[in-house]
């Protein structure tokens, strides 16, 4: 099944963003949660944060490769 056909058959709201925008915004997302990650793994490593503070991002990671 051609899931593009799929989903340009589905009744989507008024508001929902069109398909086009889907790999643009998706890629900014990752690049923002790039940086975020990098940013607070460069304060842990300073000793300016504790390391709790890591733990959401490297959760992130792992379930961004496992996806």
């Amino acid at each position: 099944m051609n899931t593009y056909n799929w989903y340009s058959t589905l009744i989507k709201p008024t508001w929902a963003p069109p398909a086009f925008l889907f790999g643009p915004v998706w890629s900014v997302l990752y690049l923002l949660i790039a940086i975020s990650f990098g940013f607070v793994f460069y304060k842990v490593w300073q000793g300016e944060l504790p390391k709790i503070v890591l733990l959401p991002f490297v959760l992130n990671l792992i379930f961004n490769f496992a996806f």
